[in-house]
């Protein structure tokens, strides 16, 4: 039995009622696989989230879904982003009226929820109720309390879900401007978020990065994932390479394939293809890391990449030019380690030092890129001497 603490807010503004606390009031004991604690917070930006941090400190919860008010919404909203910011439109509920006030100085601008927030979403719709991703979580209690949560998971409680779902407001509140939705509905919707969110908490781990031992079986499932990319791409792949950690014998990496497709240009016939066999374009990740030293022209550095369908391994598909720095890299970078293991073994253990040691896994890249930047210099003094072609 997973355990889940939930929590709605107390009445503010002008308000005498919060549909965030009646629902999650009402929710049952157990939610599928999870038993609930429900938990009423103050609105209060000093007392809020210290309340929560107390219950999670007592709890041990493997599930934190805070909820709150967004009155002039009109559907189930579960929050993607929380920002280091408090800028209240009107004072709390204690009249603390902070104003463009950073949340935490030593925390980063911004965390994204943990929550499966698309397939929360999908349930929800699924039951004939209104449902939407948010972008915002607005600059009020709500989202300081979310940020505050999600920068607790990511430095003390990594394998902790958790995030925060507004709810609109209930037809017969006073002031009320749009249909709203009754208490029953709303209720029913959290306690559905609840049962997506146990499952998926079954195959979660955690926002830690998670290394393993090198796996002799990883080139052989490149092969077979290369073959059918070159099916489905024909002339329009130059080379599929296994690129990565995991393509290097001995070398500890996260269980994910990186794969690097060569080709003449990045155009709409590519995108057609890889679209075509069930991969997803990432619109976010456009370019490289530039190591100090190394060509700074953007061209160099682009990229497109592609997470897997949801039926194949885990892999990371980099699809870059012919001739670019960003397309030489990672070739060069993987046949250097392959000639040195005592490179690879220094390599690996620095991996798993920084998966151990750092809670939130979105920093894992900011603090290894540097380290196989010194590496990469290395390399390129080996391929100077040698007169390195990759194969």
């Amino acid at each position: 039995m997973n355990t889940a603490i939930i929590t709605g807010f107390e009445p503010f503004d002008s308000d005498s009622i919060n549909p965030s606390w009646l629902a999650v009031n009402a929710l049952p004991e157990r939610v599928g696989a999870c038993q609930l604690t429900r938990l009423l917070l103050p609105v209060s930006f000093k007392n809020a989230f210290a309340r929560l941090e107390e219950a999670i400190d007592t709890c041990r919860p493997d599930l934190v879904i805070c909820t709150g008010l967004a009155a002039r919404r009109t559907s189930i909203t579960v929050e993607r982003v929380a920002i280091n910011i408090d800028d209240a439109r009107i004072p709390d509920n204690d009249g603390f009226h902070p104003i463009e006030r950073r949340i935490d100085y030593a925390a980063p601008d911004a965390y994204f929820s943990c929550l499966p927030a698309r397939a929360i979403c999908e349930k929800i719709s699924e039951a004939g109720l209104p449902a939407a991703i948010s972008d915002s979580a607005g600059t009020y209690v709500c989202n300081n309390v979310m940020f505050r949560l999600l920068h607790l998971i990511a430095n003390r409680y990594p394998k902790m879900l958790g995030g925060f779902i507004h709810v609109p407001a209930t037809p017969e509140m006073p002031g009320n401007e749009g249909p709203g939705m009754p208490l029953a509905d709303i209720t029913r919707a959290l306690q559905l978020a609840v049962e997506v969110c146990s499952d998926h908490s079954t195959h979660w781990q955690g926002s830690k990065r998670r290394i393993v031992e090198y796996n002799p079986g990883w080139p052989g499932e490149f092969k077979e994932i290369a073959a059918q990319l070159q099916n489905g791409l024909g002339n329009l792949a130059l080379r599929i390479d296994h690129i990565g950690s995991t393509s290097v014998p001995g070398l500890a990496a996260k269980d994910v394939i990186d794969i690097q497709i060569t080709v003449s240009e990045l155009n709409e016939q590519l995108l057609a293809a890889m679209t075509a066999m069930g991969y997803t374009r990432s619109e976010i990740a456009t370019s490289d890391h530039i190591p100090a030293g190394m060509s700074d022209k953007p061209h160099e550095w682009q990229k497109w990449f592609f997470k897997a369908p949801t039926s194949q391994r885990p892999t990371n598909t980099h699809v870059r030019i012919a001739g670019r720095a960003n397309q030489r890299y990672p070739l060069l970078f993987r046949d250097f380690l392959r000639a040195h293991p005592s490179y690879a073994k220094s390599y690996g253990e620095l991996k798993k030092r920084l998966a151990a040691n750092l809670a939130n896994s979105r920093t894992y890249p900011d603090v290894k890129d540097p380290a196989v930047d010194l590496i990469y210099h290395a390399a390129e003094n080996w391929a100077t001497r040698i007169c390195w072609q990759s194969e």
